[in-house]
């Protein structure tokens, strides 16, 4: 049996499966699979459905994707929002071989397809993915600007100091006093 599969952007936690999942419930998608990032039809509904389907799905931010490269796009964001968050300073994983290793694509290539997709490079992307993590360590409140500067891989407090304020345009003392914070998949 062949599955159908329709990739969707901006789904990047569990939430967002739950919400996709309801929509499928909700049209009566009894056997659909939603994971994060896609939705798996045994069979493809009726085209009137589908349109219903996506309507829903952008009315709650998210959107079908339907190139291959916005797919290998969406493929290479969540491998460096994940990479930002469980990449350590004393792992030394390089994100050249991360990439490539987690979506299984040569690294020049998908830097390449990346800038020209996104206009950005996968290093700005990178940064700001990590500076949204410190966004959120600050936000918890439970550690020190230096323990989060380890845990973000950062090479010092100074450091952090210096991307924080070029990246946000504040200072990290600025920021805990207004608390402000982007949703991930806005980044």
């Amino acid at each position: 049996m062949s599955v159908e599969t329709i990739h969707i952007k901006n789904m990047v936690c569990r939430r967002c499966v739950m919400t996709v999942e309801d929509i499928c419930r909700n049209l009566g998608f009894h056997d659909s699979v939603v994971s994060l990032g896609s939705v798996d039809f045994s069979v493809l509904p009726a085209a009137d459905l589908m349109d219903r389907f996506f309507e829903q799905l952008r009315a709650v931010g998210f959107e079908p994707l339907k190139s291959h490269e916005h797919i290998m796009l969406e493929n290479i964001k969540a491998a460096i929002r994940f990479y930002a968050r469980h990449n350590t300073i004393n792992e030394k994983n390089k994100l050249s071989d991360y990439v490539e290793k987690a979506i299984n694509l040569d690294f020049r290539y998908a830097s390449r397809m990346f800038s020209l997709l996104e206009g950005r490079t996968l290093q700005s992307y990178l940064m700001l993915q990590r500076i949204e993590y410190v966004k959120e360590l600050l936000f918890d409140n439970e550690l020190t600007l230096a323990e989060i500067a380890d845990k973000v891989s950062f090479s010092s407090v100074a450091h952090l100091s210096r991307a924080f304020k070029k990246s946000q345009g504040i200072t990290i003392s600025q920021f805990r006093d207004t608390g402000f914070r982007t949703g991930i998949d806005e980044v």
